[in-house]
């Protein structure tokens, strides 16, 4: 368990899987996600048997647990040990999470795992221009955008952009 002020991080279990599946089928969700499917147990007993199989991982997820009880989920994707960077995965429940004392400190967290225990350089994230709440999430939190791909995604009948944020160990 990794443990902050307001929120810790376990393991994600097998049984959470349900719940899980449930969140990322939401349509709030769904609208920031790469994923455009509705997701079942199937795909969800995959990506977590996935979490476990490559060596050294390419992905490192966890639960965010506050008061002992599931709200999110975070980790690092598509990691890079040679060149020492991953992207930033975050969701939690809480109604405009964005703008949460969790959300801060989730992202602090993490930053502090990548940085510290796994020696990484340069963290990243994509957010799609739907979710502004999530860019103003991250310059809060002093990731600089680094650049802007044009119409990376379709939701709600229309072409959307993602920009690209980062931090790096030094600016920390």
């Amino acid at each position: 368990m990794i443990k902050g002020k307001n929120v810790s991080f376990r393991s994600l279990e097998k049984n959470d899987l349900g719940l899980l599946k449930d969140w990322r089928n939401s349509e709030n969700m769904r609208k920031t996600a790469r994923e455009f499917r509705l997701l079942n147990m199937i795909n969800q007993e995959n990506w977590f048997e996935n979490l476990h199989l490559t060596v050294p991982p390419k992905d490192i997820m966890f639960g965010i647990i506050q008061k002992n009880k599931l709200i999110g989920v975070t980790g690092l994707t598509y990691i890079d040990w040679k060149n020492k960077h991953a992207e930033i995965s975050i969701y939690l429940t809480l109604k405009n999470w964005q703008r949460t004392k969790q959300a801060k400190e989730t992202i602090k967290m993490i930053k502090k795992y990548a940085f510290d225990e796994l020696n990484l350089h340069r963290l990243w994230v994509e957010i799609f221009a739907i979710a502004t709440e999530n860019r103003t999430l991250f310059k809060r939190m002093k990731f600089q955008e680094e650049g802007i791909l044009k119409d990376k995604l379709w939701r709600k009948g229309k072409w959307w952009d993602s920009v690209i944020c980062s931090t790096i160990s030094s600016d920390n």
